[in-house]
């Protein structure tokens, strides 16, 4: 029998992987370009979503120390005076833990990208040994930071009530849906 190249199976077409630094010829963004010609290739539709991440990073970077200002205020708010935060505390020291200004931290969190090229955003995380990181960057106000902010107590309080591996893939979901 012999074979002929009608009978090979075609080849999938090789994607590039994505790019991670701007070009502004592709994204429409222009770091060197004055602040208002970017907005309005954003707002006319010239920045396709590359570049309207790549701008949105460097404003986080400008605005960074008043996000951070400004997260801190709303977070010492929450502590003070939320319902929900302040009943997450309690619980949270009934089991020995301890959460306050000193370790729950508002950071600017950079955007990154996947392997297929995807921005990766998040307004917050909590690590057993450090604490609660609130992104100050996305927080959009009080509110957002207060709902972030239970969120992340509801797995300091898992992590000490139920000793979460978080390693385990399982144990990690788990607490994602115990917080729905």
């Amino acid at each position: 029998m012999t074979s002929d190249s009608s009978d090979t199976l075609p080849t999938a077409p090789s994607k590039e992987p994505p790019s991670l630094e701007n070009d502004p010829s592709k994204t429409g963004y222009d770091p060197s370009a004055s602040s208002w010609r970017n907005k309005w290739n954003y707002i006319t539709g010239r920045m396709n979503l590359d570049g309207a991440n790549y701008f949105r990073e460097d404003l986080y970077k400008q605005n960074e120390a008043e996000d951070c200002r400004r997260c801190d205020e709303w977070r010492d708010w929450c502590f003070q005076y939320s319902p929900t935060v302040i009943f997450m505390k309690k619980n949270i020291e009934a089991l020995n833990g301890d959460l306050n200004a000193g370790n729950v931290i508002c950071r600017r969190c950079p955007t990154r990208r996947d392997g297929d090229g995807n921005w990766i955003r998040q307004g917050g995380g909590f690590n057993p040994e450090f604490g609660i990181l609130i992104c100050a960057n996305e927080m959009r106000d009080r509110k957002h930071l207060e709902d972030t902010l239970s969120h992340e107590m509801v797995h300091a309080w898992d992590h000490l009530r139920w000793k979460v591996n978080w390693d385990d893939l399982r144990h990690a979901a788990c607490s994602e849906v115990c917080y729905l």
